[in-house]
């Protein structure tokens, strides 16, 4: 096979496809910490799954208000995104850490 040496696909691998394996990377180590972190601390218990609003001044700097149930639903999201790319003997983890730069948790 040939290599490909075409400037526009180089760009748009180095500028687009490697950035998306990066976030998709990042998105993937931070569900691990956030959703480690939740069960480690008990949020679920702190952080009901209630539509009980979170006050963390989101009504004062226009953010949307938060409540328990949707707090609960990120987390719900990471798990699901854990769980996908884990599947399969990670076959889909694999294929983003084969292609990714950087990527690391977030936080």
């Amino acid at each position: 096979m040939a290599d490909i040496v075409n400037a526009q696909a180089v760009a748009f691998c180095n500028q687009k496809v490697r950035k998306m394996a990066d976030l998709l990377s990042a998105a993937y180590y931070s569900a691990l910490v956030i959703n480690d972190e939740w069960n480690a601390t008990g949020m679920s218990g702190l952080i009901p799954n209630t539509a009980d609003v979170v006050v963390d001044g989101s009504v004062t700097d226009g953010r949307p208000p938060l409540t328990g149930a949707k707090a609960t639903n990120i987390i719900v999201r990471a798990q699901e995104l854990i769980a996908d790319m884990e599947a399969t003997s990670n076959a889909k983890l694999n294929t983003v850490l084969q292609v990714r730069v950087n990527g690391g948790a977030h936080f």
